[in-house]
């Protein structure tokens, strides 16, 4: 593995911490909120462009979207549940 997938790999998995830490205190939420985005300004050290930072996002917030509306809907007449949430958009598909 080169180190712009290693980079990528890396700033993927620390998104997947930040989004899925709920507990945390506004301060630790703004320094890890910092921590990131002066990962996403080193990513230009290894040549990532800003659409692959947007690719990885948009990935992660897509499974955080996704597992929530999961549990969201548990127990609830499916047809009461909006479209766009049953069936969320996945990351580079057509609408």
């Amino acid at each position: 593995m080169d180190n712009k997938q290693e980079y990528l790999a890396y700033l993927q998995a620390t998104f997947r911490d930040y989004f899925a830490d709920i507990g945390q205190t506004a301060t630790e939420r703004a320094q890890a909120k910092s921590y990131i985005n002066g990962l996403m300004v080193a990513g230009k050290i290894f040549g990532v462009t800003s659409d692959e930072l947007q690719q990885v996002l948009s990935r992660e917030q897509s499974h955080r979207v996704s597992d929530s509306s999961k549990l969201a809907i548990q127990g609830q007449d499916l047809l009461e549940v909006p479209t766009y949430i049953r069936f969320p958009k996945q990351p580079g598909s057509q609408l």
